[in-house]
């Protein structure tokens, strides 16, 4: 158990509202996983009301935080942490509690409501706070006890509902509740410290001093009796409520005891720092299959038993006899030796062999710059073939003892650089996995950011989070299977992510009208029940009811294009300089010549309203009316300085919309542009060509990625985007705004798809 909880309830019923204190107690199992609950609260208005609210929010942190799946895959998923589950159960909590009390039509007192909710979990510590509760935390410092508050304390943080502010006032004392809990602190109860959450009352009561005298001295729950004794001497008319949370234990999971006081003495000091040595030369030795210091300490004997032996071999061949000085010094042992002379021992960081950092810096340079000297003769041929005889003679010198000693040598060398190559490269591996999980765990936090976002309508921050995020998932390294299949694993539940903050409908089962088997149309037009394609000079007239195609021909040899309606029974085409209006009622054409037509206007789309006709000039930043009955008159609609080198499309209805390549749209009304949304589409585009619109909405058709984007009227925010991938082309579409229906072209071949 990491920390023990009591709360203090004291004249809760005097209260004008309803005032309480909830601390979960959970099984073993949910509390090793998710810790505990805490709801500490003070609720202005009706006690009953108060007493609905406060059992729903037990009610919901049970049902929300509790009984989430991802509680109980935590072990098993890296990088999910208490605090994303509790932000994502709190953020579910405010918009049910939003639902609750417009259901219950209850209106709480904003200025007299107090609600603090958090949760406590191992040493980490999440809460969120509503109204004038206290959050103070006790901690160790000097020789005494130091005493904070805690949220004046915190480093401001973007929240992922810090923009939503807590509450309007009404004229009647309610409140219009937007979200109750609009940010979260998080942290760790540092060693030995407490946390008190407290009702405004309870700090005015009592001090700060009286406070930290009473906790700091008692447990947690003989504490919370002592604080109801104080308070109920000073008062016993106001109402107190607190939670007490003291941590008992580290980090590592083993409880906290008071250090006990001990008289060290030199001698003491000492052998605990040569302990300490060993230990720590110990634990820190390679995981390898081979002890540094035993091979050291193997080819040490080695190799001095070889060398008395060659000398003594060199000794007796030798042609002139040598008289050595007798040596009577006994080689005492080291630890004989390190006592008489009065040093530290082998093992003791105050050996001056031990510090040698200078030294071996200086040696390392030296060695440097002669092996630089050298390295010339190391690359000739010459070199290697001497220093192979040479080995070669030596090695056959050795008596059969000695050949064998130095190739068990040999194998301990190999064997050791084996194991040094292998411990590096298990180290990089496991560098490199770390830094695969770190990345995993991002993605995932920023995945459950998003999900939070969507949850408040937060498209913006959404759509940010989720840049990042792909961002992180390109980083993805895709060496090993398991690494592509988590790779794989992740970028589908992105994608979905994707498609929910970019509001993306992807439609595989569309129903199919007819077949224009040969007839080449090249867009449609929907008017009074049926659909007409202009193919060529010709127009198609398909007449659902009848089943049938009929053809009218209007401009031999030329090529209709831009069909639109006026409203009025009339489609108008545009065949280069000429305008040509349909009659669908009579079936008879007429044509009419474009006034002051110049092909460097880059005329880009057309529109008609009112028997006017706008056409659009992209070189010109400008659109051109026509009035009068042959459209004789021209004059420049646009009265003030405009970008227009995008527009592909003109839509009207007694506002001017134009539509760009990237499928922003521009408002226009009264000759001026008005303020809008006007944002590219995401995924982005330069193949927009076509819009067209109804009472609420405009449609926008991206042919080349086969997507139709639907945008609100009102102020131009994303509502819908439909994506046919199913469909082998889509070259132009037809609206039908009394059954709210789309007829889509697809080469020479017409669905239908209800909205």
């Amino acid at each position: 158990m990491y920390n023990k909880i009591a709360q203090i309830i004291l004249n809760s019923g005097k209260a004008a509202g309803a005032s309480d204190v909830f601390v979960s107690q959970p099984d073993s199992l949910k509390e090793s996983l998710a810790g505990k609950v805490f709801i500490l609260a003070e609720i202005g208005g009706k006690k009953s009301d108060g007493e609905k609210i406060f059992n729903f929010l037990i009610s919901e942190f049970n049902e929300n935080y509790y009984n989430d799946e991802k509680i109980m895959f935590r072990g098993k998923i890296e990088g999910l942490k208490i605090e994303n589950i509790f932000e994502a159960a709190l953020a579910k909590v405010n918009k049910n509690l939003l639902e609750f009390l417009s259901n219950q039509k209850i209106k709480i007192n904003s200025s007299a409501t107090s609600i603090t909710v958090g949760v406590i979990y191992e040493n980490k510590l999440h809460f969120a706070s509503f109204g004038k509760n206290r959050a103070l935390l006790i901690y160790r410092r000097a020789d005494g006890y130091e005493i904070i508050n805690v949220e004046t304390s915190a480093e401001n943080s973007t929240s992922q509902a810090e923009e939503y502010r807590p509450g309007t006032q009404h004229d009647d004392g309610g409140t219009k509740v937007s979200g109750l809990f609009s940010s979260v602190i998080s942290g760790e109860v540092p060693l030995g410290s407490y946390f008190i959450f407290a009702s405004e009352s309870l700090p005015e009561y009592l001090s700060g001093r009286e406070m930290v005298e009473i906790i700091t001295k008692l447990p947690p729950i003989s504490a919370a009796e002592q604080i109801k004794n104080a308070l109920l001497k000073m008062n016993t008319y106001v109402p107190f409520l607190g939670v007490i949370i003291k941590n008992t234990t580290d980090s590592g999971g083993q409880e906290i005891k008071e250090p006990l006081e001990e008289v060290l003495t030199a001698h003491t000091s000492i052998s605990s720092l040569n302990s300490t040595e060993q230990r720590t030369e110990k634990m820190l030795a390679p995981a390898g299959i081979i002890s540094f210091k035993k091979i050291s300490d193997l080819i040490s004997g080695l190799f001095n038993n070889w060398r008395a032996q060659s000398k003594a071999k060199a000794a007796k061949k030798s042609s002139r006899s040598i008289t050595l000085p007798e040596n009577n010094y006994n080689a005492a042992p080291e630890k004989e030796r390190t006592a008489s002379l009065n040093l530290p021992s082998a093992s003791s960081f105050l050996r001056p062999s031990k510090i040698k950092l200078k030294q071996s810096s200086s040696l390392l340079f030296h060695n440097v710059g002669k092996l630089a000297k050298a390295s010339p003769a190391l690359i000739h041929k010459s070199f290697w073939s001497g220093l192979v005889a040479t080995t070669v003679s030596w090695t056959k010198s050795l008596n059969k003892k000695n050949r064998l000693l130095f190739g068990g040598l040999i194998v301990i060398v190999i064997f050791f650089v084996v194991s040094i190559t292998l411990t590096i490269n298990k180290s990089r591996k496991q560098k490199a996995e770390d830094q695969f999980q770190a990345l995993v765990a991002q993605i995932e936090e920023k995945s459950t950011l998003i999900d939070s976002y969507l949850l408040y309508n937060n498209e913006d921050g959404a759509a940010q989070v989720l840049t990042d995020a792909e961002a992180l998932i390109a980083a993805l390294p895709k060496d090993t299977k398991e690494q592509q299949d988590r790779y794989q694993t992740l970028s589908a539940n992105l994608s979905i992510l994707e498609n929910k903050v970019k509001k993306i409908s992807k439609i595989d089962n569309l129903e199919k009208i007819t077949d224009l088997a040969s007839l080449q149309v090249s867009n449609l037009v929907f008017v009074d029940g049926k659909l007409y394609g202009a193919s060529g000079g010709s127009i198609q007239t398909i007449d659902f009811t009848a089943d049938k195609v009929s053809a009218t021909e209007v401009a031999a040899g030329g090529n209709l294009g831009g069909g639109k309606h006026d409203g009025k029974g009339a489609i108008f085409y545009r065949d280069g300089a000429k305008i040509f209006k349909f009659d669908t009622k009579t079936n008879k054409t007429s044509s009419y010549d474009i006034k002051d037509y110049n092909e460097t206007d880059q005329y880009s789309g057309f529109s008609v309203f009112n028997a006017n006709l706008y056409l659009a000039a992209a070189a010109k930043n400008q659109i051109y009316k026509y009035t009068g009955s042959n459209l004789a008159a021209r004059a420049d609609w646009v009265k003030e300085t405009v970008d227009l080198s995008k527009t592909v499309d003109l839509y009207i209805d007694g506002r001017v919309y134009t539509l760009n390549n990237d499928g922003s749209i521009n408002k226009f009304y009264l000759n001026k542009k008005e303020t809008y949304a006007n944002k590219a589409l995401d995924p982005v585009t330069a193949s927009a060509t076509k819009i067209l619109g109804d009472a609420n909405q405009l449609y926008i058709l991206d042919g080349a990625n086969k997507r139709i984007a639907i945008i609100a009227k009102s102020d131009g925010h994303l509502m819908n985007q439909y994506v046919f991938s199913s469909l082998p082309s889509l070259n132009d579409f037809a609206l039908d705004e009394a059954k709210k229906t789309l007829y889509l072209l697809s080469g020479e071949t017409i669905y239908k798809l209800g909205l």
